[in-house]
C-alpha cells in the first residue's frame, strides 16, 4: 500500500511519526507533504537525530510555508508546491490529512 500523510500542524507530528513507523513495519510505502506550521517542525525532525524510518519516507515541504518562515529545506527533503501535494494524493492508495 502507498500511504500519503498531509501535515499542517506541528502538534500532529507525533501522530504522523507513529503512523509512518507502523506503515513501514507493515511493508508499506509512505510519503509526506508538510505545510504551514508542520513544515518547520519537519525541518527540525530531519535536521536533528531522527528515527531510521525517516530515510525511507519521501518528504516534501511546502516552499511557500518555508519562505514565509525564512527557512531552507534540509538535505533529503524535496521543497515543492501544491502541485506536489496534488501528485502525492494521486500517487497514494490511502491518504491521512492531519490538518
Amino acid at each position: 500500500m502507498k500511504l500519503a500523510l498531509v501535515l499542517a500542524r506541528a502538534a500532529d507530528l507525533p501522530a504522523a511519526c507513529a503512523l509512518t513507523e507502523a506503515a513501514h513495519l507493515a511493508g508499506d510505502e509512505v510519503a509526506w507533504f508538510a505545510m504551514d506550521d508542520a513544515a518547520p517542525a519537519v525541518v527540525a525532525l530531519i535536521a536533528g537525530p531522527h528515527p531510521p524510518w525517516l530515510g525511507d519516507t519521501d518528504v516534501t515541504l511546502c516552499a511557500t510555508s518555508l519562505d514565509r518562515r525564512q527557512l531552507a529545506g534540509p538535505a533529503g527533503a524535496r521543497v515543492g508546491s501544491q502541485d506536489d501535494h496534488a501528485a502525492l494524493l494521486a500517487w497514494a492508495d490511502r491518504t491521512v490529512a492531519l490538518t
